[in-house]
């Protein structure tokens, strides 16, 4: 897990349903093992004993309701667990469950005789229906949908072998539905699914009260032209046999003018899978709030260009196939910036956040490529908002076999960076991005003329200070005042977390038009860093601030010659005791790249290099 400093943004997980996010401060698993240990530990002689002195016997009534409801929701993922036995732990507690009518309308189908109990407490209470289907529950969940007049939503998870006889009344919901969540688990042969019949989308009156529909592995005629009052479309892994056409699918969704959020993984249209040529017809969501979709670039590309987008909506990209990327990830690429471009009238991008994260180490033994290594890249731009904290664009390329590839991190970047208009970018936060050399740096950094904070955490940059390093060096030098084309010009502050101060970098080499793994800068991070900073305050740029947090090999040498450079400096004692006796002469280090021996090294002491040629 990586640690963000000051300057980083927090990413929150996709969201969930909208009646459990109440529940997310309950830790539910502790309820359970709690109160699953008072109900089997408990002896009669001592019921009146424990009650007085446990502190759970004694909350609020209104606390008690608040954790019983929690528990009745998420029973759902456990078949073997009934809520219904807190009801029985203490009178306290019975009392609490029998005065909270919200939770039994919460029906538990874990065993007939709480089924009926449930059923019977809910009364006339719109009820809720959760629950993992098997053998002993099949026959009263089919009562229940079919008898209840009246139910406010549904989750079930099931098998494939046991839905067929409950889909029949899904497809024909209570009209007072307003949540259903149907979960077919993936088969243990990993086979694709396939229904005996395609489901045809049901007819019939308007139903506006379905507001949340998600399905997992299902057939997509249960996404009903009826749902008119729709703002959560969630749609898992949809069964190939069962993928609709382009045609069909934007005539479906294009009815659906309330919706707000559009979640699709591996769940495209027919034709956007073969590939077929886009149809020209646009499709538009007026209140779309996110758009979430998880595949291949030729699928996601292939879809934007079917839909236009609010300015105002938040766009979530997860590319897990990479296989036509050099075909297609400029499309993807043009498509999401044709979006930002007039999306930033309404919310300009304020804040850059990009991240690499390594799977696996990229080498076995003597230099051997790991075939297992994958890498993912993640771009993820936020507005300028402060009580907003969801990005704007959220784009996930990999793990895949081809990312492991540098060429397609550092290409797919490029585009994305170039396709954004950035000019407004206040903040830059790059999470262990050292694989993005010296070479792709500078094109990259003229795109942010406004940017005024760089926070670095993880893997030393060693690319991104050498562009910046020989940008201000080719300044400081010349013999007539030109700065016009000095790179980040309003740099003010650099946050600097979890840094190995000794680290080195990769170079480019003829063979790799990226990266050489076998072609190493020895010159020392904080090093090139001072370099920079000392130049840069030379041509007039001072740096206002920099700041070290939990860094390692911190040379106090160096930290006193930043003094000269920079405002204020500010950093902890976590890497400077250690620091004190570290050679000023030794070359750099190198992360876990390799297993054994490192690669040879081509560039000796290349910063001492360029120091001396002054």
């Amino acid at each position: 897990m990586v640690t963000m400093s000051p300057g980083a943004k927090v990413i929150p997980l996709p969201g969930s349903p909208p009646e459990e996010v109440s529940s997310k401060s309950f830790d539910i698993r502790k309820y359970r093992t709690a109160a699953t240990t008072i109900l089997r530990s408990k002896r009669p002689q001592e019921a009146k004993q424990i009650n007085a002195r446990v502190t759970a016997y004694k909350l609020p009534f209104e606390i008690l309701s608040k954790i019983f409801v929690a528990c009745a929701r998420k029973s759902v993922d456990d078949p073997t667990w009934s809520w219904v036995g807190l009801s029985f732990v203490c009178s306290t507690w019975r009392r609490a469950a029998l005065e909270c009518q919200e939770l039994w309308s919460y029906i538990d189908f874990s065993h007939p005789k709480w089924t009926s109990i449930t059923l019977h407490r809910a009364r006339t209470l719109p009820i809720s229906v959760r629950a993992i289907v098997d053998a002993n529950n099949q026959r009263s969940l089919l009562c229940a949908l079919q008898s209840t007049p009246t139910i406010r939503d549904v989750h079930i998870t099931s098998p494939i072998h046991r839905i067929a006889p409950l889909m029949e009344i899904l497809k024909r919901p209570n009209p007072f539905l307003e949540s259903l969540i149907i979960h077919i688990t993936k088969p243990d042969n990993n086979n694709d699914i396939r229904f005996s019949k395609r489901a045809f989308q049901s007819a019939g009156p308007p139903l506006p009260k379905l507001r949340y529909l998600e399905l997992h592995r299902c057939p997509f005629g249960l996404v009903s032209p009826q749902y008119i009052g729709l703002t959560h479309l969630s749609l898992h892994h949809l069964p190939f046999s069962e993928r609709p056409s382009r045609q069909e699918f934007l005539s479906l969704i294009e009815k659906f003018l309330m919706l707000e959020h559009l979640t699709l993984i591996h769940a495209f249209p027919k034709n956007i899978v073969a590939g077929q040529t886009i149809s020209g017809r646009i499709v538009q969501l007026p209140n779309l709030h996110t758009l979430s979709l998880t595949g291949s670039v030729q699928e996601l590309v292939n879809l934007l260009d079917c839909i236009m987008l609010p300015p105002t909506a938040r766009l979530q990209c997860y590319i897990d196939r990479v296989e036509d990327f050099k075909t297609n990830f400029w499309r993807l690429a043009k498509a999401i910036g044709s979006h930002f471009r007039e999306a930033v009238r309404a919310i300009p991008i304020d804040t850059l956040v990009v991240s690499v994260r390594e799977d696996s180490s990229r080498f076995l033994n003597d230099y051997e490529t790991n075939p297992d290594f994958r890498q993912t890249l993640r771009v993820q731009a936020f507005g300028v908002d402060p009580r907003c904290t969801d990005a704007v664009l959220d784009l996930t390329l990999g793990p895949d076999s081809h990312t492991a590839n540098d060429n397609v991190i550092v290409n797919a970047l490029s585009a994305i960076w170039d396709a954004l208009p950035l000019m407004q970018v206040h903040t830059l936060t790059l999470q262990s991005v050292d694989v993005i050399t010296q070479k792709s740096w500078p094109r990259l950094l003229l795109s942010l003329p406004s940017l005024r904070v760089i926070d670095i955490v993880g893997h030393a940059p060693s690319g991104l200070v050498w562009a910046l390093l020989l940008n201000a060096r080719s300044h400081s030098h010349l013999e007539y005042d030109d700065t016009n084309m000095i790179l980040l010009p309003r740099l003010n502050d650099i946050y600097l977390h979890n840094i190995d101060c000794f680290a080195g970098g990769l170079m480019v080499s003829q063979l790799d038009p990226i990266n050489s793994h076998s072609d190493l800068d020895d010159s020392r991070f904080l090093d090139v860093l001072l370099a920079y900073l000392e130049d840069r305050h030379r041509c007039g740029f001072g740096v206002r601030s920099l700041c070290l947090s939990r860094c390692v090999r911190v040379a106090r040498e160096v930290m006193e010659e930043l003094r000269g450079c920079v405002s204020n400096l500010w950093w902890d004692n976590h890497g400077c005791d250690e620091g004190e006796g570290l050679d000023s002469e030794s070359p750099a280090t190198y992360r876990g790249l390799w297993s054994s021996k490192p690669p040879v090294r081509r560039h000796f002491h290349r910063l001492k290099t360029l120091l001396h040629m002054e």
